[in-house]
């Protein structure tokens, strides 16, 4: 079956991309949105991730938010047990944060796409330059990407921003 761009099952699995995105990396989702990258990322994270998989990795985003809503340390303890201890999912979360963080790919390891399928997408890159440019490093480090958004004249001599804690 082909999916077109105004298919509700589509915009469902972007919208629960964007809401596992955002409890993974520990970015709101207006600032996982703002980024501009979300499109890319879910480009990639779905050509690389074999359907029942994606299914399954897509399927507790909405209650993670919710539990994320209600109570942080919870929500933190179901990421580690649903995602990152899991042999299936845990990879991909990881590689989910890098790209969210790095604006990069990170391929699965070979022994992941033995035992749940491989794909040709599956290799390291950077997505874009806005991907790069956007990376949510920049702001977790309180830094500009090298070679773009420059912080104008001056910058050297003020005192660095504050941190998010």
């Amino acid at each position: 079956m082909t999916r077109h761009k105004t298919d509700p099952d589509m915009q469902n699995d972007r919208d629960a991309f964007t809401a596992i995105s955002a409890v993974l990396t520990g970015y709101s989702k207006a600032e996982i949105h703002a980024t501009g990258c979300g499109k890319d990322y879910w480009h990639q994270f779905r050509q690389v991730t074999p359907e029942p998989i994606l299914r399954e990795f897509l399927s507790h985003a909405v209650a993670l938010e919710k539990t994320f809503a209600k109570d942080l340390e919870a929500g933190a303890s179901e990421v580690r047990r649903i995602y990152l201890s899991s042999d299936r999912l845990g990879p991909l979360a990881r590689s989910l944060i890098q790209l969210w963080y790095l604006g990069q790919w990170v391929p699965l390891s070979q022994d992941w796409c033995r035992k749940y399928g491989v794909s040709r997408f599956n290799v390291s890159k950077i997505i874009s330059t806005r991907a790069y440019k956007e990376g949510l490093v920049w702001d977790a480090i309180g830094a500009h990407p090298v070679g773009a958004k420059p912080q104008g004249y001056g910058a050297w001599a003020m005192e660095p921003p504050r941190r998010r804690v």
